[in-house]
């Protein structure tokens, strides 16, 4: 793999080193994409007109050099140029230019393979620019261009398979042709020959009746006189003089393989290996061998492969659930597959027991008479020698699948033959799903087992190495997303899998080599028709108790505790138990552990969910609910986030909100914030919630911890709601929250704003919030570190630090921030100490911890205190186990500072971007601001100066913009060294000013040795 890969064809991608690069602006991707498709350079005038059409070329070069700012950044050295024109190089990997290449000179077929697996989907599939026509009609033009260069290949591809004989993998690429343009009769044409000549003819004749019907509905046509002469060839078999006519493919062996008929087929044999091989250990051996497993567990597949594998003749018979009344019939069958597969008149068959055969087969002659109970035992002894007789001639396997139907009958003659020694190669072999007790298929197995007669098998589910394996068959190349659906889909289930692939192929979310379409990780359940009515069939045959108990299993989820379900069901216990045992034996349910019971299958879930219908299934989720608060009276805390859920699917709200405010706040102290946002909302939900101010509040101070977009919102609505109540400490809680918010976002007009508010209610403690408020905003801001600090003193003063060390934590840590920014970094430490020891003292206080430890880290840093690394990297760890994602940019921005100073610029960089990242996800104007300048700073370390002076001056402007003049001052320190002289001076004049009327002696310390340097 190429450093820079460049993805064109789907959705469009740039991956640098396997990461993939984000482009956040749309117009910078745009062209970034249309370089990478012309495999020479662009001229810059012809990028001017394109892009910027309505802008004056003074204005559209300044647009185009913004722009190319960014993508170098994004691409690196792959994006050359000069002041003429632009390119990609040819060191970055282009899907779209490997294809062309691949198909304008000759290829073998494996190189043709492996260029059209670059062809992912339609080229730049998505992407749209509705305000440049332009541009849009060059996305059309070059679609439909590469499209049909995709087609022409995977036909090149089918020929050359073809040519070797290999008819399978050639109907695959026809297929994938065919799936980029169905209405081509040219590559329908050459798929029925190949399909004729591999012996699917039925598959022919459908294929061109598929075709006729597309023609009709969409262009009103009928098939064209070449594809309907193929088409009458195959009717009449007649097709080697149309084919020669057509030229269309060349020559074939009618020795071909033959092309799969069935999905499973055409997977490769997975998962199954050691029972494979144990199968053949037991061949011709004296053991009844029996398969045993739940259905769709690849019961027949095995049997067959083993069939296949041993190169004897096989005997197949099927027992079918309708059809238990007719005695012998899957026997029956069996033996009417011999006759299609040997000579009956050869065998070495007494006649008298040709007799009794011809009771059960009338059609083989005419002394077959009518079968009386006194005669069976005759006709086993029969089948026991026609089998025998028949083995003498070639090894021959009986098996006989789905035994579970079969009739008494049935089983009796399969314990006579197991009993019976059989001097012929012979083996016989049968299959069921795991017997319900007291079965007579139970008691046949029992009594065969204890007698030695019987090779059991339990077969399990594919562990995910299968699953990846028949993944890796679809999609060779790009598996692993198909792998982890199909994986998660399936459960290991072999039938569901195929039946799943099935499903992805006819409704067209595989990709034309076989990749999963980009959203199906994140689909929700999907059911084909085929698992459905599978898994329909098997709930039809459940009792009345048995659905009841197993719908109310469903409403309680995918593990549920049985006594739960069994109280909710309001059945008797010998009821209850009864019906258990039935969705035990029928393989629905399973045990866990103490008490609880399991579905055998997500889907199983789901067909039954959707037979419940919504207005059963609330009141299932009533039914219980009434029963957890009957049977969990006592321990309400532990299962109140269960049952908010059930009365809330019940439609409850009302009655789901208290319990939904326990569980929000149970999941906000253990840090899970996604989980109690979700929980608060539910709880607020309810009219006539109590406390509902509070939960507002308690609401945004979790929203606060994800940089939740709402968060405003929410505390503007608590506001409003203490108002209206006359909720005196609530409204300044409320406004105190909404003022911290506004100060992170660099909102300090707002902030000092609530801080009035505060002071003027006169509310008891509004005083101290007011204070430390005014003295945040002030300092953050730094207009006036001396105002600042007079706040905090005070608020200091007014606060009882014992009773309320949380605050005080805060307190005392806005008061090192002052001295830091002053320039007294050892009595910040000390001051950032003090907040750390408060605010360890309190759990809620958990915020000012770690931003306490971030401040602690960065000033021993800048004084050269090894500790500094050690108190970030313990701050980092607890944002995270804590779930404080605001507090990530600080703290990351404080690492790439560490590493930058070691000269660690990789990790620096890293740093720094990362914590952008989370910045201008959190809209956080000052963090976007400093983060900036800081990758201004590893530039300049990489000797990247324009670059570097790029970010430093955007950087200044962002902060002068907001308002931050200790930013803004700092940033033009760090971008004096890179200007003119002239230019310099200037600059370092602005920040002197700016720091002599803040007060921060710090800065004009490092401004003199500057100005003492230009």
């Amino acid at each position: 793999m190429a450093v820079l890969n460049i993805h064109l064809f789907g959705e469009p991608q740039i991956f640098r080193d396997r990461t993939l690069v984000d482009i956040p602006r749309r117009k910078s991707r745009m062209l970034a994409f249309y370089l990478a498709a012309h495999p020479g350079s662009v001229s810059r005038g012809r990028l001017l007109s394109l892009f910027w059409p309505d802008h004056e070329r003074a204005a559209a070069q300044q647009s185009l050099r913004t722009t190319l700012h960014g993508l170098r950044r994004a691409l690196g050295p792959e994006l050359a140029g000069t002041d003429q024109d632009l390119a990609i190089t040819p060191f970055a990997a282009v899907d779209a230019r490997h294809l062309t290449a691949a198909l304008t000179e000759p290829a073998s077929e494996a190189k043709l393979a492996e260029a059209l697996l670059f062809y992912r989907g339609p080229f730049l599939a998505g992407v749209e620019l509705s305000e440049n026509p332009e541009i849009e009609d060059w996305i059309s033009v070059e679609r439909e261009r590469y499209q049909r260069i995709a087609i022409r290949g995977f036909k090149q591809l089918a020929n050359l398979r073809s040519n070797r004989l290999d008819y399978v993998l050639a109907l695959e690429s026809l297929s994938q042709a065919a799936t980029l343009d169905p209405l081509n009769e040219a590559i329908q044409r050459d798929a029925m020959l190949i399909e004729y000549r591999s012996g699917a003819r039925a598959a022919a004749i459908r294929r061109y009746e598929r075709l006729s019907d597309l023609l009709d509905n969409q262009l009103g046509v009928p098939p064209l006189a070449e594809t309907r002469a193929i088409y009458d060839a195959i009717i009449t078999d007649n097709l080697r003089a149309e084919e020669s006519r057509a030229g269309l493919l060349p020559p074939m062996s009618l020795r071909s393989v033959s092309v799969p008929t069935s999905e499973s087929e055409q997977l490769p044999f997975v998962g199954r290996e050691q029972e494979l091989e144990r199968l053949q250990s037991l061949l011709h051996g004296p053991q009844l061998i029996l398969i045993e497993g739940e259905p769709g567990i690849g019961k027949s597949h095995l049997a067959a492969q083993f069939i296949q594998q041993s190169g004897a003749l096989g005997l197949v018979g099927t027992a079918r659930e309708l059809e238990q009344s007719l005695p012998y019939h899957p026997v029956v069958e069996a033996l009417r597959s011999l006759m299609t597969q040997i000579d009956w008149q050869q065998l070495n068959l007494a006649p008298v027991w040709r007799g009794e055969i011809a009771r059960l087969l009338p059609e083989i002659g005419p002394e077959g008479r009518p079968l009386t109970a006194a005669d069976e035992s005759r006709v086993w002894e029969a089948v026991s020698q026609l089998l025998q007789s028949t083995a003498r001639t070639s090894p021959l396997i009986l098996f006989l699948d789905d035994i579970q139907w079969a009739d008494k009958a049935t089983l009796g003659l399969l314990g006579y033959l197991a009993r019976r020694v059989m001097v012929a190669p012979l083996t016989l072999v049968v299959a069921t799903r795991v017997p319900e007790p007291r079965t007579p298929l139970a008691i046949f197995i029992q009594a065969l087992t204890r007698e030695g007669w019987l090779a059991r098998m339990p077969l399990a589910r594919l562990s995910s190495a299968a699953t990846q394996s028949l993944a890796r068959a679809v999609s060779p190349h790009f598996y692993q997303p198909l792998a982890d659906w199909l994986d998660q889909a399936s459960e290991g289930n072999p039938y569901f899998a195929v039946e799943l692939l099935r499903y992805l192929r006819e409704h067209s979310l595989l990709g034309p080599t076989g990749t999963l379409l980009p959203g199906m990780e994140q689909a929700g359940l999907v059911v084909p028709q085929t698992i459905e009515s599978l898994i329909l069939s098997r709930l039809a045959r459940l009792s009345d108790p048995a659905r009841l108990l197993l719908d109310i299993a469903v409403a309680a989820g995918r593990e549920f505790a049985f006594e739960l379900v069994a109280h909710a069901s309001g059945l008797s216990e010998a009821t209850i138990l009864d019906a258990l045992d039935e969705l035990r034996a029928a393989h629905l349910v399973g045990p866990v552990a103490d008490g609880h019971w399991r579905f055998d299958h997500s889907l199983t879930m789901e067909v039954a969910y959707r037979e419940i219908g919504e207005p059963r299934h609330r009141q299932l989720h009533r039914r219980l609910a009434d029963a957890i608060e009957v049977l969990y009276s006592g321990q309400i805390e532990q299962i109140a986030g269960t049952l908010a859920w059930h009365l809330m699917e019940a439609g409850l709200a009302e009655r789901s909100s208290p319990y939904a405010l326990i569980a929000a706040r149970q999941a906000a102290a253990l840090a899970a914030w996604q989980e109690a946002i979700a929980l608060y909302q539910q709880a607020l939900a309810s009219r006539t919630i109590l406390e509902r101010g509070i939960v507002l509040i308690e609401l945004g101070d979790v929203m606060q911890h994800v940089g939740h977009h709402g968060v405003i919102d929410v505390y503007q609505e608590a506001i409003v709601y203490a108002r209206a109540h006359g909720n005196r400490p609530g409204l300044d809680g409320a406004r105190l929250a909404l003022a911290q918010v506004f100060v992170t976002q660099a909102r300090y007009a707002e902030a000092l704003a609530i801080a009035q508010q505060i002071r003027a209610s006169g509310h008891p403690g509004s005083a101290v919030r007011a204070e430390m408020l005014w003295g945040v905003a002030l300092s953050v801001e730094g207009a006036d570190l001396q105002q600042a600090s007079e706040h905090l003193q005070i608020a200091e003063r007014l606060n009882d630090a014992e009773a309320d060390p949380a605050t005080h934590a805060q307190i005392i840590f806005e008061l090192g921030s002052i001295h830091a920014q002053q320039g007294d970094l050892g009595v910040a430490i000390e001051y950032y100490q003090r907040a750390l020891s408060y605010a360890e003292r309190e759990p809620g206080a958990i915020y000012f911890r770690i931003l306490a430890m971030n401040n602690l880290a960065y000033h021993m840093h800048l004084l050269k205190d090894p500790q500094a690394e050690q108190f970030v990297a313990a701050g980092l760890r607890l944002a995270q186990v804590t779930g404080m994602l605001g507090l990530e940019p600080f703290l990351r921005s404080t690492a790439g500072e560490v590493a930058l100073a070691a000269g660690d610029l990789t990790n620096a960089e890293r740093e720094f971007e990362a914590a952008l990242a989370v910045a201008e996800r959190l809209r956080m104007p000052e963090r976007i601001a400093g983060l900036t300048a800081n990758l201004g700073l590893v530039a300049q370390r990489q000797g990247q100066i324009s670059l570097a002076v790029h970010r430093l001056s955007s950087a200044q402007a962002q902060a002068d913009a907001l308002g931050i003049p200790h930013l803004a001052a700092q940033i033009r320190i760090w971008l004096t060294p890179l200007l003119p002289p002239e230019q310099a001076r200037a600059t370092v004049a602005a920040a002197r000013a700016i720091a002599q009327s803040s007060g921060r002696q710090r800065l004009l310390d490092e401004i003199i040795r500057i100005e003492e340097q230009i």
